[in-house]
Parts: structure tokens; C-alpha cells; sequence
């Protein structure tokens, strides 16, 4: 059960790709432009698993993992450092990086222990690739909007090589590195800088499960045959829905940790999502995608296979308890 009493005293310290396909989107992403958001493809080629199947619907709290403070900064505060837009091109004037600016901002102990503490998992998990360890530490997952997030280790007693971190945290396997992570479906990877060293990486990684998933793969494989990876099986808790408001009818749906649009309802087409605010009712706004002034908080968006429903997962802690309201494109919904 999720011992309060621990949680407060940890926070004391706090002050206030299944797929080839998601890797090349993933890269796409950092070295080629910036994309608004991935779609997921229709079909993809099929990859060898080795899958050891674990049900991670256990115990909630912050009882077995190392360090939930630090975990909470990684997945929602300034482990990954704020950052001004990036457009960078190359010698024959091709466009090879675009970053919207992003911003972060410290957690929030009090939304943090209202409002995430009781939906996080607890895993303790381990799998391995020759001299590397995958340990996964916790997930935390909104089964109303289907985002989720992962908290997991990749540890070398030599040395753990061959990764790269782009500006915005962004954690990147290239084709010659020598081992590489996914998490099986839609996600996007972020190092936590603040713990990780050269022997031990501290990765989170935001997800968008499939809607008739039932489990979510981490794994570990050689750089050498990327079609092999050692895979934990991660139970979602498919019946817990992290307390959130639904806005214009239940077209919008609002979490802690994420935003859902059915784009249908909105009238809203899935290409023309320009700009997306959330408005508290003491006066101040989180701006989570402004195209025209080149900003973009969160940490991955996802269109359905269909077409119907985009989710945004947030790079910071939602009082769901406080939103007046959320503009999207310029329309107001209260």
C-alpha cells in the first residue's frame, strides 16, 4: 500500500520502440526536424521478441525504488534544463534540426503526492544483453487517456557507451551503439541527467499504449541484430484512470500527466493543431504547443492509427483541481 508517511519524508529532500519504424521517428525527430507529432503506421514489420511476461500491476507507492524525489524531477521538473528554440542546417542549407523552445519547471511536492503518488507502480524488474542491465524501477500510467510513463536503469560496470542526448534531453541509440532500449509501441525516451553517470543511465520514457493493449514491453538488445530484444512485460492497470476533468462534451479529456482530443468533435483536423493552452484559475496559463511562437512543452504527442484522437503527455504536473479552462487554436473551452 502507498505509505504517506514515507512519501512526505522522501519528498522532505525536494524543494519546490516495439519498432524499427518508432527508432526512425524517434531520430527523425532530433536529427532531421522537428516533427509536431509521430502517427502510428498502420502495419509495421515484424520483430523477434524474446518476452519474459511480468505483471506489473503490484504494489503502489515508493517503497522499493531508489529514489522517487529524483524520479519525480526527471519525469516532471528541471532534470532536463530549459532550453531556447534550435534550427541548425547543414553545409548545403538542409533543414537538420528544428527544437521548438521548451521550458521546465520544479515539481510540485503537494500535486505530486495528490496527484501522481497514488498511480505509481512500482516494478523492480530486471532483464540483460551481455554486459548490460535493464532494470525497470516504476510506471505510471492513465488508463483514461492511455499515456503512460516509465522509470528504468541501463547499467555497465565499465562503462555505458554509444548513447546520444540531444539539447531538449532527448535520449537517442544510433545504428552503432552497442546495445540499444525501446519500450514496445509509440514512446520517445528523455535521459534523467541529474542521476545518470557513465556506468548507470536513468531513462524516462513517455508512452502512448495502444487502445486494446494490455501489456507494455521494455527491453535491451545488441546493436548488432536489432530484430532481438530482451523484453519485461509490464501489466497496465487497465481499470485506473488518474483523476482528470473532461472538457466540450468529453471531446477533451485532461489528466495530471496528459491531454486527449477527439478531433471529430472539435472539428479540428489532426494537421492543423497549432497551439494548445491550459488556463488555471489563479490567473497563469501552461502553454503546451505554440507553433507560431516556436514553443512546444510536452514530451510526446501521438495521433491514433484512425485519425480520430490525438494525446499529449506534459513535461510538467497538471492541477487538474485548478483548470478555468483549455484553448486550442484559438477556441476557448471552459
Amino acid at each position: 500500500m502507498f505509505d504517506k508517511k514515507l512519501y512526505q519524508e522522501t519528498f522532505s529532500s525536494l524543494h519546490a520502440s516495439e519498432d524499427v519504424l518508432v527508432e526512425v521517428m524517434n531520430m527523425t525527430h532530433k536529427t532531421r526536424k522537428h516533427a509536431k507529432f509521430s502517427r502510428r503506421a498502420a502495419s509495421v514489420a515484424a520483430v523477434v521478441a524474446l518476452c519474459g511476461v511480468v505483471t506489473a500491476a503490484a504494489a503502489v507507492g515508493f517503497l522499493r525504488y531508489e529514489n522517487p524525489a529524483a524520479m519525480l524531477r526527471a519525469l516532471f521538473g528541471e532534470n532536463v534544463s530549459s532550453g531556447s528554440g534550435i534550427v541548425e542546417y547543414d553545409e548545403d542549407g538542409r533543414l537538420m534540426t528544428n527544437l521548438p523552445a521548451w521550458e521546465r519547471v520544479p515539481v510540485d511536492e503537494t500535486l505530486a503526492q495528490e496527484l501522481i503518488a497514488p498511480y505509481i507502480f512500482a516494478i523492480g524488474e530486471s532483464t540483460v544483453c551481455g554486459d548490460y542491465t535493464l532494470h525497470v524501477e516504476a510506471l505510471l500510467y492513465d488508463a483514461a487517456t492511455r499515456a503512460g510513463m516509465l522509470y528504468y536503469t541501463v547499467e555497465n560496470s565499465n562503462e555505458v557507451s554509444g548513447y546520444e542526448v540531444f539539447p531538449d534531453g532527448v535520449l537517442w541509440w544510433p545504428a552503432e551503439a552497442p546495445v540499444f532500449t525501446r519500450v514496445q509501441g509509440s514512446s520517445r525516451a528523455y535521459l534523467d541527467t541529474a542521476m545518470s553517470s557513465e556506468t548507470k543511465l536513468y531513462i524516462c520514457t513517455y508512452f502512448i499504449a495502444d487502445p486494446t493493449a494490455e501489456n507494455i514491453c521494455v527491453g535491451i538488445g545488441s546493436g548488432e541484430d536489432r530484430s532481438k530484444v530482451n523484453d519485461i512485460s509490464l501489466e497496465l492497470p487497465g481499470n485506473v484512470g488518474i483523476a482528470g476533468v473532461e472538457l466540450a462534451g468529453g471531446a477533451i479529456r485532461l489528466s495530471p500527466v496528459s491531454i486527449q482530443m477527439d478531433l471529430a468533435s472539435l472539428g479540428v483536423d489532426s494537421d492543423s493543431i497549432d497551439s494548445i493552452t491550459l488556463y488555471y484559475t489563479d490567473g497563469s496559463e501552461y502553454v503546451v504547443e505554440n507553433e507560431a511562437d516556436f514553443v512546444s512543452n510536452h514530451t510526446y504527442a501521438l495521433i491514433d492509427q484512425e485519425g480520430v484522437t490525438i494525446t499529449y503527455t506534459f513535461n510538467r504536473i497538471v492541477d487538474t483541481n485548478s483548470i478555468a479552462s483549455v484553448e486550442i487554436n484559438g477556441v476557448t473551452y471552459a
